[in-house]
């Protein structure tokens, strides 16, 4: 899971909720509104990335699309849909109050598709970072082109 388990993704994690719990309610102006949008549309593909990486043994690449284009699908039907807005918070209350959440709320807003390039971002991101980390190799084998 390094895609996820990396210092910028988890920066995101952390500027969504430290945006939704003190600075929206506190400034609650037109950046604090976009923040976790940016957030959201950086960590969330990496995060199903890492997801798909423990039930599926698709090569990386294969997940980054997939959780790109889950994400894309889902964030861009809750910001122009009400409906979708409804039926997701409703979900997320089923799943939510035996966990004792029971607050959700989400705003259909067609500005916030502005985001949305974040999750391309995104995915060029999980390429380069973990692209650059050796592979670890099981124990005994060899690098290829290694001398024994």
């Amino acid at each position: 899971m390094p895609e996820f388990l990396a210092p910028l993704p988890l920066a995101a994690v952390a500027l969504m909720a430290v945006n939704d719990r003190w600075l929206k309610p506190t400034l609650h102006n037109a950046l604090t509104g976009k923040l976790s949008d940016v957030a959201i549309c950086f960590f969330l593909p990496l995060y199903l990335s890492a997801l798909l990486a423990l039930v599926t043994r698709w090569p990386r690449s294969t997940r980054l699309h997939v959780g790109a284009g889950v994400c894309a699908l889902l964030y861009t039907a809750l910001k122009v849909s009400p409906l979708a807005v409804e039926l997701f918070c409703a979900a997320l209350r089923q799943v939510g109050t035996p966990l004792g959440l029971t607050s959700f709320r989400a705003v259909a807003d067609p500005t916030d598709l502005l985001t949305l390039p974040l999750v391309w971002a995104a995915v060029l991101y999980g390429r380069q970072h973990t692209d650059s980390r050796p592979s670890p190799s099981p124990q005994g084998a060899r690098a290829p082109g290694a001398t024994p």
